[in-house]
């Protein structure tokens, strides 16, 4: 892979920058406006993602803190991102993904079993009209 030339590696650098001075100030306003402070409302706040905040060790720390001194923070560590919450969402919705699966299998078994009547059904009605036809023309 070849290496990203200077001016991109410039505008990552300020991109970056920008949004840890986004997520910092949504911070302070957080914590100035005393509402509760988590990863997931300061990345609302300021624009960011909550894997950005964890990954910047700053920002994670100051983050901790403040959840800490409010009290919000859990007897656990705060996890980052694809542990615990995210895994909890993935499993969840894996499992919703899975009962979704698991009844339209029995659905579709269901409408098979009623396809298969009816077609018996009606393979036996024609047969029966035929037998009638044939008395009828003669």
């Amino acid at each position: 892979m070849t290496p990203l030339p200077e001016h991109l590696r410039q505008a990552t650098r300020a991109r970056t920058q920008e949004a840890g001075k986004r997520a910092r100030a949504a911070l302070a306003e957080l914590a100035k406006a005393g509402k509760p402070i988590s990863f997931t409302a300061v990345a609302r706040q300021a624009g960011v993602s909550t894997d950005f905040l964890y990954r910047d060790p700053e920002l994670r720390s100051q983050i901790e803190r403040h959840r800490v001194k409010s009290g919000l923070a859990s007897a656990a560590p705060v996890s980052p991102p694809g542990d615990s919450s995210t895994s909890a969402a993935v499993r969840a919705l894996s499992a919703r993904l899975t009962l979704q699966q698991q009844t339209h299998r029995e659905g579709v078994a269901a409408l098979r079993r009623a396809l298969e009547i009816a077609q018996g059904e009606n393979l036996d009605l024609r047969r029966r009209l035929a037998r009638y036809e044939a008395d009828w023309l003669r």
